[in-house]
């Protein structure tokens, strides 16, 4: 799939800002465990009574989904912020080689959750299973592509990057690889927890057969994904039909009710951890808001 925000140049510099600015890339949703085939993972033993009353707020309109956990990683304005303030100080490098940078706006995109498939009504009318993209905004006017650099400018670039690198300021983004963080930790085996869970096995099992009732199948066993006749308005037809028949297993936000209420158990045991997580986090955007204010964004921007 094409990323899916606006390329800065064809350099290593490029790479390195849509990389951060674009989240959840999938085009559509992650295919689930076999319900009864979860992935081989050592879990911890977590009540789910612990974290009773947390919720997933899903946005309808926007596609945006907000967990427990969210607090502790960016936001995707944050996100935003602290890869343009990184940004900011590559191009500085650069310019300080003797080439001359124009400055890039730096908006990105966010996808719509998929992992449990298609959960919004008003989504699945427009979209049918695809994701909805967000548009995320840049703290400065977008300018003209850039033509091709020459090899002693991407030299540049590629080198004041590496030099660079973040900065300092952290890369709080969920599911990177090699993450072992408490956080990574916390939200990796919510979702293994999640799909063990005899209340979603039975909101699973109960989705399915609606769906063979309406002669509806599965993409591959265990996916979340459907077949569809192919044109968009079969695509739709399936979508609505999908959301219709987790409203009668009993919501189709149910699956990320229960993921969050096993964010929320294990939250309890490293909240001290997480506070400091917190405050990192605050400190890193405030840091690349002043980077920013320094090479002359306004704060209406940030």
């Amino acid at each position: 799939m094409e990323p899916t925000i606006k390329k800065v140049s064809i350099t290593a510099l490029a790479m390195l800002l849509m990389a951060g600015l674009i989240s959840n890339t999938a085009c559509s949703a992650p295919s689930a465990p076999s319900p009864t085939e979860a992935p081989a993972v050592n879990l911890p033993s977590v009540d789910r009574s612990a974290g009773a009353g947390a919720r997933a707020s899903l946005n309808e309109i926007t596609g945006e989904l907000v967990l427990p956990m969210s607090a502790y990683w960016y936001s995707d304005r944050e996100n935003v912020i602290v890869n343009s303030a990184v940004a900011s100080l590559i191009f500085d490098c650069v310019e300080e080689a003797g080439f001359t940078v124009a400055p890039w706006g730096g908006g990105g995109k966010a996808l719509q959750d998929g992992r449990y498939g298609q959960w919004s009504r008003k989504l699945a009318a427009k979209n049918g299973a695809l994701p909805e993209i967000r548009i995320i905004a840049g703290v400065l006017d977008e300018q003209p592509e850039r033509p091709v650099l020459s090899a002693e400018h991407q030299a540049a670039e590629t080198k004041c990057t590496n030099s660079v690198e973040r900065a300092g300021l952290p890369e709080l983004l969920e599911g990177l690889v090699g993450d072992t963080s408490v956080q990574n930790q916390i939200t990796r085996n919510a979702v293994a927890l999640t799909e063990r869970d005899p209340e979603y096995l039975t909101f699973r099992q109960d989705w399915e057969n609606c769906l063979a009732e309406n002669g509806l199948a599965l993409t591959e066993q265990g996916s979340w994904s459907l077949q569809s006749g192919g044109t968009k308005e079969g695509e739709i037809r399936v979508a609505l039909l999908e959301v219709d028949c987790k409203d009668s297993s009993g919501g189709a936000r149910k699956p990320y009710d229960i993921l969050a209420e096993y964010q929320a158990a294990q939250m309890k045991d490293h909240q001290a951890e997480l506070n400091a997580l917190a405050e990192e986090k605050a400190d890193a955007v405030e840091r690349a808001k002043q980077i920013l204010r320094d090479h002359g964004v306004a704060d209406a921007r940030l």
